[in-house]
């Protein structure tokens, strides 16, 4: 099953979101975090020290955390996002599967495409992103955008899950101000002010999938469990979608998207190799 039902659309439009469980089996889930973490133990954080980020093969953008976790040892122990990664291997198969296709299709039409893409690796001791909305960061003419949230390792209230407030996809953009902890990851911004009564917890297994909406106003928790938090997130959007943002911001963004065709007419187009 990959079209919205009737409760999901009706879920989408009042809460702006809901959850599909189990949309992916836990062996294809595992196969993706093995091949990315791979290719960041190839291309380690240990050979750029000094630098905010560097890319993988010309494409792949490797975000290290600012605050190195307490038990880091490992290559991808230090890293916190990695972006592009619908470029590669079987997260870009699944961007263009055509399950992905028609439940995005659903909400945004015929005419898709994958944009960005983040690898996220909450490790023990990780912070939290603060409340924000995704669409703050995308400045186009077309709106919304819809966010795919991918659990590929178990979503806990422990290990850093993600919050949402229910129906907060009806409010305009809200002002967004710097993350100011000393060592907060690069680019973090936060609501200020937000009244936390009605935000609900998004606990997840291994291969369900969040769907939501790029006005929700969501965030993530720390990580205080011993064991690693892992996720693949897609963005996407409308084709022909107009970048409003000034050159500036442009050229920032240019190292984490990378706009590749979904859906043209309502058919599937596959993914070109890299």
């Amino acid at each position: 099953m990959a079209s919205i039902t009737k409760a999901e659309q009706e879920a989408w439009e009042t809460d702006g979101y809901f959850i599909r469980r189990g949309f992916d089996s836990a062996e294809n889930v595992q196969a993706m975090c093995d091949e990315l973490v791979d290719l960041i133990r190839a291309d380690p954080p240990s050979a750029h020290s000094g630098h905010p980020g560097y890319l993988i093969d010309g494409a792949l953008y490797v975000q290290p955390e600012a605050k190195t976790p307490p038990h880091a040892v490992n290559p991808e122990d230090f890293v916190a996002k990695v972006f592009n990664a619908h470029l590669v291997g079987n997260t870009r198969d699944f961007a263009h599967s055509p399950a992905v296709g028609e439940l995005v299709g659903d909400i945004l039409g015929p005419d898709l495409d994958v944009f960005q893409t983040q690898f996220i690796l909450k490790n023990p001791g990780a912070w939290g992103q603060p409340w924000h909305q995704d669409s703050h960061y995308f400045n186009f003419d077309q709106q919304p955008q819809v966010g795919l949230w991918l659990a590929l390792t178990e979503a806990t209230l422990e290990n850093g899950c993600l919050h949402v407030i229910p129906g907060s996809h009806k409010r305009p953009l809200q002002r967004h101000e710097p993350d100011l902890r000393p060592g907060a990851n690069q680019g973090y911004l936060e609501i200020m002010g937000l009244s936390e009564e009605r935000s609900v917890p998004v606990t997840m297994k291994p291969g369900d999938l969040l769907v939501f909406h790029s006005y929700l106003i969501h965030r993530s928790t720390d990580n205080v469990a011993p064991s690693r938090r892992a996720a693949m997130v897609y963005h996407f959007g409308r084709a022909n979608t107009v970048n409003l943002a000034g050159p500036e911001v442009q050229k920032l963004q240019a190292m984490v998207t990378s706009w590749a065709p979904v859906l043209r007419d309502g058919q599937t187009v596959a993914a070109s190799k890299k």
